[in-house]
């Protein structure tokens, strides 16, 4: 484990940084924390680094020649499981599998239900499916949802975030074993259509099944190769989406071809997607300028050999806060004060424009760009809802306040750690925390970090003061910041208990009147960073470029991050 201690401010701003390239969203270990170990140096481009191995750019040059193809890469070997989580997952689920609605640019786009109903209540929705195939040629059936998501509750397939479906009746008792699968609320009434029977009212349900855990997977196919076998092989992965793995070099290269079968084959504009497994951003970068990828994230450190190659530097909103929570239980953050007085030594401006330079200072937990009532999103609606912003005369006074609470008598009697992954964006990060709550606050400030995975560890037996992490959005809609802190789950590890916060979420969950649910989500988000339970500090963004032969490539804040669907090669 690396600590780091007493940095300087100017050497914090020179750090090197590295986005991980492609993230997924909506987990704690996402984002920022699955980037690159061991990233280069940033300020410049590598000319030295290794391509991928001769025979899998043969396979995927060779099949260029009269044959449409994109070329992308990703950090990191994908495993297709059924709930489809992971970092790399949410930029390639997106070319294997499709759900019941998927994004267009901007608002909800065609997917395998050719329409769709719910009840005056929002309580029952009812979806009429297309007539599509699974890339085998077997037809796609209502069934195939009624098994997949019945195979991820009752533990026959892999689940990771079980609270994503609790929204689906008993799906929280089946999880729990207090429930059959048998009364799980998906039906199919026939093979064209299929019922979600649901908790509560959920207006943002069309919304929420863009997730891939919402997504259905053929049954017969699955008791054929074995469950556990699923998504490990390109022999034993199967499509609904546009595109099917029709080779896989594990580590290296994954190549895609256009499902036949698939609703909307015709309209797919190229026959191919190779996509390369490469962790170093340095080599990403460098096969792009080399003409051999057609799409590449990269940091601000690598702008200039952007721009200089005579390429377009573009930045997309990613859907992903930043932010700082706190261990309640901890003899210094467990007083609300001290928690307002950091919040408040924090200049957030410091952190985007002289570390990060890209995104954009947070002024509330919930995202730029996030849907609120169908004509605005929620932040255009709720307004700032950060008390504490960048005050330091503010920021000791607060401290002073919780100072004398606790019966102390110097800032210098507080020593706390702040806990996070190795990225370079992360360490840098919370180096510049460390300087500023140092200098501001006077109180001892150390920074540990480690790989994603021992943090992890840490973090769900409580053994961290500070924990910056970042959440990224699952689906359109504050439901997915929020619901977490409502109850015991991946998304409150710190357990923050509050009735009025609880209140008004479930004021909101039950609220069918768009404006008005979207007036107690803001209530909550109000509530939450009154009680100070988490920091927000600012809202990431990614740095992009686009060959010159590919068009129509959408990056979005919400999965899938990378978007071909509606892409051409020129």
């Amino acid at each position: 484990m690396k600590k780091i201690i007493n940095k300087t401010f100017a050497l914090i701003v020179t750090a090197a940084l590295s986005f991980s390239a492609l993230t997924a969203c909506g987990t704690y270990e996402s984002g920022p924390e699955t980037g690159n170990e061991s990233a280069p140096a940033a300020n410049a481009v590598s000319t030295d680094s290794t391509a991928p191995s001769d025979a899998a750019s043969t396979q995927a040059q060779s099949t260029e020649n009269g044959v449409k193809a994109i070329n992308i890469a990703i950090s990191s070997d994908p495993t297709f499981t059924f709930d489809a989580i992971g970092d790399s997952l949410m930029v390639t689920n997106g070319l294997l599998r499709e759900g019941l609605t998927r994004y267009a640019d901007g608002k909800l786009g065609d997917g395998l239900a050719e329409s769709y109903e719910h009840n005056d209540d929002y309580t029952q929705w009812t979806f009429k499916l297309r007539d599509s195939g699974w890339s085998n040629g077997e037809p796609v059936t209502a069934d195939d949802w009624v098994y997949a998501i019945g195979a991820m509750l009752d533990g026959t397939a892999q689940l990771s975030f079980a609270d994503f479906l609790y929204e689906i009746k008993n799906a929280r008792a089946i999880y729990t074993g207090e429930a059959d699968v048998s009364t799980l609320g998906v039906t199919a009434v026939d093979d064209k259509t299929l019922v979600f029977d649901l908790e509560y009212p959920v207006t943002y349900f069309p919304y929420l099944i863009t997730h891939p855990m919402h997504f259905g997977y053929d049954r017969e196919f699955s008791n054929e190769v074995g469950v556990e076998n699923i998504g490990t092989e390109a022999e034993y992965s199967i499509s609904n989406g546009p595109f099917y793995i029709d080779s896989w070099e594990h580590d290296n290269l994954l190549v895609f071809k256009k499902n036949e079968y698939y609703w909307n084959a015709d309209n797919i504009q190229y026959d191919q997607v190779n996509v390369y497994v490469i962790p170093d951003e340095a080599t990403q970068v460098n096969l792009f300028l080399n003409g051999e990828l057609d799409v590449v994230d990269f940091s601000y450190q690598r702008l200039s050999a952007i721009e200089g190659a005579g390429y377009t530097a573009q930045t997309y909103n990613n859907g992903r806060t930043a932010y700082l929570y706190y261990n309640l239980t901890n003899d210094y953050l467990g007083n609300k004060y001290i928690r307002q007085a950091i919040s408040a030594a924090i200049d957030r401006d410091a952190l985007v424009n002289g570390v990060l330079h890209v995104g954009s200072p947070a002024d509330g937990f919930i995202p730029v760009g996030l849907a609120g009532d169908g004509s605005k999103s929620f932040r255009e609606i709720v307004g700032p809802t950060l008390d504490y912003s960048y005050d330091v005369d503010n920021a000791k006074a607060l401290l002073q306040k919780g100072i004398d609470e606790l019966g102390l008598s110097d800032p210098k009697d507080i020593t706390i750690t702040i806990l996070t992954t190795n990225t370079d964006e992360f360490i840098a990060v919370s180096g510049a925390i460390q300087q500023l709550l140092s200098e501001n606050l006077g109180i001892n400030v150390e920074v540990e970090t480690s790989d994603s995975s021992a943090v992890r560890t840490r973090r769900n037996a409580f053994e961290y003061d500070l924990y910056l992490a970042s959440w990224g959005a699952d689906w359109d809609d504050a439901t997915n910041f929020l619901g977490g802190y409502e109850r015991d789950s991946s998304a409150n590890p710190a357990l923050f208990i509050n009735e009025d916060f609880n209140k008004a979420y479930h004021d909101a969950t039950y609220s069918t009147d768009l404006t008005e649910r979207v007036k107690f989500l803001g209530e909550a988000e109000k509530i939450l960073l009154e009680e100070e339970a988490i920091t927000p500090l600012y809202y990431t963004g990614h740095y992009y470029s686009v060959s010159n032969r590919v068009g129509g490539v959408l990056r979005r804040a919400v999965v899938p991050y990378l978007d071909l669907y509606y892409a051409t090669v020129n």
